[in-house]
């Protein structure tokens, strides 16, 4: 049975907001409006949660401390009887104890207009959120290198945050009160990309009217951060090799070299060692850059973290966008750990940031979702080729009953769950295996149980 809860605010408004809140938590509310009602609703539902407002009780009993002048709000829960509750509803004599009662304390103190409240986004030391071990591994390796002079070369999947993590080290290195500044390789020709990076002289070519310092020398006793180093033009390559190993170099159309001073960062989501192979990247630069090398985990490898991020962006998004402070359902979050995301924290940050515009409710749920994204669900989880014969030909034995295991698991999962309607504890009954378990297994195969349901409600 789910637990419930009281709600005593003199705005009836207000009081619902909290209700919704904490319905989509989990508990089952009930609200009032006055001192009398509460009292009537503490012998007919006995709570194990009271949310008080100051306002509501001063009739009958004193006030609430203050906070900065306003309301506070009193949290009690588990109460050993229900004396324990009509006497906190009298007395206020607990103190809070939101954070540990419900998942969503920010949202719920701030309907009831309380000035505190709690980050629930979990940052590492380098600002980074997150808190799966993937993650930890690569923020670590993070937080040593920016204590040295070393370079460094970040690698990763296309919007995995490998920029934010350049200028988070930069940030906390001895150069952070100095420039972070950034060179896109890809954006620009190799000819203007010379100019930009070198910098030029007065005539140097059609369109040089004046003498222009280059990023190099812009970044001086700073960092020069090279975004995507894969898709440098062999020819910069060598220009650039020699710049870092002499720490000086010459604008185009100058003939005296300039000395500068840079901490280098790179970044890349291609792999530099098969570039080397085929020709496309200098092996020499690769061992200049990749002194200390970390890789930026895809989110599909941080366990935990998509809820984390999920939240984090609705919390940065939702009340600038729209001026009122919104939370994800739980079965939403669920949803979003399963989801491959070929776009990583870009994709994610871009869909939170949507859902929260669009939808016209405190909590978000799943009848807000894009609907290609259910769609794209629904088709990719009964794909008939994910249940298609293992041809065993060039494999070994393993492999081969690796694959065909990995595709009985596929098409079992999706036909207990087309018989269950992507209901997670009636699959996982009837499977005989822990929630914890099928959760596992639907995020291993890239399934979600909401296509399941979806299909019949939106086809």
């Amino acid at each position: 049975m789910a637990p419930r809860a009281l709600i005593l605010h003199c705005d009836r408004k207000t009081a619902e907001a909290g209700r919704e809140v904490l319905d989509s938590s989990g508990y089952r509310s009930v609200v009032a409006t006055d001192f009398g009602e509460a009292m009537g609703l503490l012998e007919s539902e006995r709570p194990q949660l009271l949310l008080l407002d100051s306002n509501a009780t001063a009739i009958n009993s004193p006030p609430l401390c203050e906070n900065n002048g306003r309301g506070a709000v009193v949290a009690v829960a588990a109460f050993d009887s229900l004396q324990a509750a009509v006497s906190a509803l009298k007395e206020h004599g607990a103190g809070s104890a939101v954070d540990r009662a419900i998942p969503y304390p920010k949202l719920l103190l701030q309907s009831f207009g309380c000035c505190h409240a709690t980050q629930l986004a979990v940052a590492s030391p380098l600002g980074v959120v997150g808190a799966s071990p993937a993650l930890k591994e690569s923020v670590e390796l993070a937080r040593k290198a920016a204590r040295s002079e070393a370079s460094i070369l970040l690698s990763g999947e296309s919007g995995t945050g490998k920029e934010l993590a350049a200028r988070t080290i930069h940030s906390n290195s001895s150069r952070a009160a100095r420039a972070f500044v950034p060179v896109d390789c890809a954006s620009l020709p190799e000819s203007l990309l010379e100019a930009e990076l070198f910098g030029y002289e007065k005539g140097a070519f059609t369109g040089a009217v004046a003498t222009k310092p280059g990023l190099m020398e812009s970044a001086d006793h700073g960092t020069l951060f090279f975004d995507e180093i894969g898709e440098l033009a062999v020819s910069l390559q060598a220009k650039l090799l020699r710049a870092l190993q002499e720490k000086e170099h010459r604008r185009v159309g100058g003939t005296n070299n300039i000395k500068f001073d840079v901490r280098v960062i790179a970044a890349t989501n291609r792999d530099l060692q098969q570039r080397v192979k085929e020709g496309k990247f200098r092996e020499d630069l690769l061992f200049r850059l990749n002194v200390i090398p970390i890789r930026l985990p895809p989110l599909r490898e941080r366990d935990g973290d998509v809820a984390l991020l999920a939240n984090y962006f609705l919390d940065q998004y939702a009340e600038a966008d729209t001026g009122i402070s919104k939370i994800f359902d739980s079965e939403v979050l669920r949803f979003f750990e399963g989801c491959p995301w070929p776009g990583n924290i870009r994709e994610l940050q871009n869909v939170v940031r949507r859902m929260s515009v669009l939808s016209e409710k405190v909590v978000i749920t799943t009848g807000d979702l894009p609907k290609e994204m259910l769609s794209s669900d629904r088709e990719r989880s009964l794909s008939p080729a994910s249940a298609t014969p293992v041809e065993p030909s060039g494999m070994s034995f393993l492999e081969a009953k690796r694959q065909y295991l990995g595709r009985f698991e596929a098409a079992y999962l999706r036909s207990i769950l087309d018989r269950h309607t992507g209901n997670i504890s009636r699959a996982a009954e009837a499977a005989e295996i822990d929630r914890k378990t099928f959760y596992r297994l639907l995020r291993k195969h890239n399934m979600q149980p909401l296509g399941f349901r979806a299909w019949t409600r939106y086809a």
